[in-house]
């Protein structure tokens, strides 16, 4: 494993925007990195999901790449998504992505053409070939051609330029350890959902990207950390205790805007979320705190 580039706990970085969300807000990114690596971050994915790639444009994407990957200064690995639009627009943000120092590139299937395995490796294979950095596939559940088997799929990523490995966001952890078993290891497999992650680790994952990483790292480092030295019931209590703040999250009205408000409240501000994300209610915060504040657990 030493040798692949993602390995550990990597947060999906949350954009900060400024108070109004309407612009990038930069000088708010150092903040929250070096708050995470503190936390012993090994890594991070920047412009997914969570970091609310879809809602920014091509020049915001660009500034919050530079942002980040001046902070990181080079302590762990920066995987930039750069899907999420077009493929000219992706194969424009690989290029920048490899002109500012991002150490690997990362898009999910065409935004247009969802479902679709030939659709997705054309796609693939522009940004693959746009650089000389890895490339890795973000596998969502709700974009994935559901209709090939594992081998099929390797199959068909054969002659993606720079492939390296996948970030998988299903909870179809058979595939996942179909595709680690018959890439023989070689490919960097990286889980996605946040509520399974000790489940990737027993599938074979190499390492985890998540959005309440941001808020709960060292929940998440020490669950690796316990899976790795073999103390995997530790491991299992540390993902029990994580499940029960998501969950909150859910009742409190959303996974990101309860990260994006947990961050405020640690004076890590980040601003609210874009659309179709909407910031907590005053209800929904008074039910995010009140459950924070009766866990039976410490979370930092």
């Amino acid at each position: 494993m030493p040798d692949k580039l993602a390995c550990g706990i990597l947060p999906a970085l949350c954009t900060p925007f400024d108070d109004s969300g309407q612009q990038v807000a930069v000088e708010r990114v150092p903040a929250l990195v070096d708050a995470l690596l503190k936390a012993e971050a090994t890594g991070f994915f920047v412009c997914g999901g969570t970091g609310e790639g879809k809602s920014m444009t091509v020049p915001e994407r660009k500034q919050m790449a530079e942002a980040a990957i001046s902070a990181v200064s080079d302590a762990v690995p920066v995987i930039l998504q750069v899907g999420a639009t077009s493929t000219e627009n992706a194969v424009e943000l690989a290029r920048h992505a490899a002109t500012v120092g991002a150490d690997a590139v990362a898009s999910v299937a065409p935004i247009d053409q969802p479902n679709d395995l030939d659709a997705a490796v054309r796609h693939y294979t522009a940004i693959g070939a746009a650089t000389d950095l890895p490339f890795y596939v973000y596998w969502l559940a709700q974009t994935a051609d559901k209709n090939v088997t594992a081998e099929q799929y390797l199959e068909a990523m054969t002659d993606v330029p720079n492939f390296t490995g996948v970030k998988f966001t299903d909870t179809n952890f058979f595939m996942f350890q179909q595709l680690v078993d018959l890439s023989d290891r070689k490919l960097n497999m990286i889980t996605g959902p946040d509520e399974m992650c000790v489940a990737g680790m027993v599938m074979g994952s190499d390492a985890a990207i998540g959005s309440t990483y941001n808020v709960l790292p060292r929940l998440f480092v020490q669950m690796r950390k316990d899976f790795e030295s073999g103390d995997i019931h530790d491991s299992m209590e540390a993902q029990k205790h994580a499940n029960r703040i998501i969950r909150l999250m859910f009742r409190a009205g959303g996974v990101l805007p309860s990260i994006k408000a947990m961050l405020g409240w640690c004076d890590i501000p980040v601003g609210p979320p874009r659309e179709p994300f909407q910031p907590l209610t005053s209800e929904g915060e008074q039910i995010l705190r009140h459950g924070l504040a009766h866990l039976e657990f410490e979370i930092g």
